[in-house]
């Protein structure tokens, strides 16, 4: 929701400095809104790309520009279609207050002009509408003029409460979060010749949405909230920790380094190679001495198998490019890259070894888990510290566990990368190391309501035909 504020925020602030007439912020416009929520605990982060938005204002009379920009509500993303939904139902509550709507009253004077190909900076007046309530809101922003005067991109950043706007969020909806959100944003307006902006478009697998009206739909202007408190502290995650087993500068050396390091992956990216295989021998068994199970095979032999990835590499290099690209958010690797990590695959890898059974692989993904909270909580938390703990542990690599934040239909889906997963990082584990059995146990764990009471009744909004899967 903080990033559609944010948006809005922008396109007003774009008209004041551009130039004379109209400026227009739409779908197509190029640029992002991100809003961060931080707590004790973990991070939930998001963005949108849709808006729809008027501005008018002339150069030599700047306190006078003004203009509105509408975000749909709906436009929301977090990474994880479920929790989208959970959130426009029940934190949003989209289907009463579909928009988040921002007014611009006034727009003061940059500190320096703006002229084509210049930048400048300043602060915009106005109104903010959120989950029916409207708010006098202000906030600093830069603005960068391109060279034909055509187009403007505008950057900033604002905090907001959350329950400044009567938003009643469930307690441990954002794992425990704190109530504040950050928003930031850069976005790119252009100049019109009089034509209204498009309303935002929808998600193609959407049906489309009626045309939001381009003003505010509250008539009442509360005033401006207090600044929101900073976030509570946090403890730092606990860290893995990692034994080198080739010190030095050579080859193989710098590829285990490659082995530990998140930046062998693309931006933003926090997995590892390690957090999904072992690099020493499992035959005594898959958990290793930090306590977890990885959900790949180790790579101790891996180096003289006659084939990988069911033949699709046909070295090692090829092999760990896919891994990167697949999981790890990256684009491919480099030759000196590719040339370390083959240089350590192979330091650890004496014997030979047969190509693994992908065939495996696909029976693991081949059905769901029958009766799924059927299983052992006690157990099934033990279960979950073993095998999860690796990456949701304080939100290392991935959000923090929370019994009743998910369902059972979920939750297998995710860790055996069933039809609709949206696992988008994590690697599934097959069906011999993590046993049917086993998993049951897990998902009763984090699904049962003897665990904890859900937080969420989606299967009720499901069955009332309030909501599609």
């Amino acid at each position: 929701m903080t990033r559609f504020i944010v948006l809005a925020l922008v396109a007003a602030s774009t008209l004041a400095y551009a130039g004379n007439g109209r400026w227009v912020a739409n779908a197509k416009s190029r640029g992002v809104v991100r809003f961060d929520v931080t707590g004790p605990i973990d991070d939930v982060a998001g963005e949108t790309r849709t808006l729809a938005g008027v501005l008018d204002f002339e150069p030599e009379r700047w306190p006078a520009g003004s203009g509105v920009v509408v975000v749909p509500l709906n436009s929301i993303t977090t990474g994880i279609d479920e929790r989208d939904g959970d959130m426009r139902a029940e934190f949003l509550e989209t289907r009463r207050f579909p928009n988040a709507v921002l007014t611009i009253d006034s727009i003061t004077a940059p500190t320096t002009a703006l002229a084509a190909g210049g930048h400048a900076e300043g602060e915009v007046k106005g109104s903010f509408e959120l989950h029916g309530i409207r708010r006098v809101i202000g906030f600093k922003l830069k603005a960068k003029l391109d060279d034909s005067g055509t187009r403007l991109e505008v950057s900033g950043g604002f905090p907001i409460t959350l329950a400044d706007y009567n938003i009643a969020r469930p307690q441990r909806l954002f794992f425990k979060l704190g109530e504040t959100a950050q928003v930031t944003f850069m976005v790119t307006f252009k100049r019109s010749d009089g034509d209204p902006a498009p309303a935002p478009q929808a998600a193609a697998v959407k049906p489309a949405e009626p045309e939001p009206s381009l003003a505010p739909t509250v008539t009442e202007v509360k005033p401006a909230a207090a600044k929101p408190k900073p976030p509570p502290a946090r403890k730092p995650p606990r860290k893995l920790l990692v034994t080198y087993l080739f010190p030095g500068g050579d080859a193989k050396a710098k590829g285990e380094r490659l082995f530990h390091a998140p930046e062998l992956g693309g931006p933003d990216n926090k997995l590892t190679c390690f957090h999904c295989h072992a690099k020493t021998d499992e035959r005594a068994g898959f958990v290793q001495k930090d306590g977890f199970v990885r959900p790949a095979d180790s790579l101790y032999n891996a180096g003289q198998r006659p084939s990988f990835w069911n033949g699709f590499a046909t070295n090692l290099g090829a092999a760990s490019a896919i891994c990167q690209k697949q999981y790890m958010k990256g684009e491919g690797l480099t030759a000196e890259q590719a040339e370390q990590l083959t240089a350590f695959i192979d330091a650890i890898s004496p014997d030979p070894a047969p190509a693994l059974d992908y065939g495996l692989t696909y029976r693991s993904m081949d059905s769901a888990l029958r009766d799924p909270l059927g299983g052992d909580i006690a157990r099934g938390k033990k279960l979950a510290d073993t095998f999860c703990m690796i990456c949701h542990l304080d939100g290392r690599v991935a959000p923090v566990w929370a019994p009743g934040l998910y369902e059972p239909e979920w939750v297998v889906r995710r860790v055996r990368r069933l039809d609709g997963h949206q696992n988008l990082q994590m690697p599934n584990f097959t069906i011999t190391r993590l046993p049917d059995s086993d998993l049951r146990d897990i998902v009763t764990y984090l699904t049962s309501p003897k665990s904890e009471a859900p937080i969420f009744n989606r299967q009720k909004r499901l069955a009332a035909g309030k909501e599609t899967p």
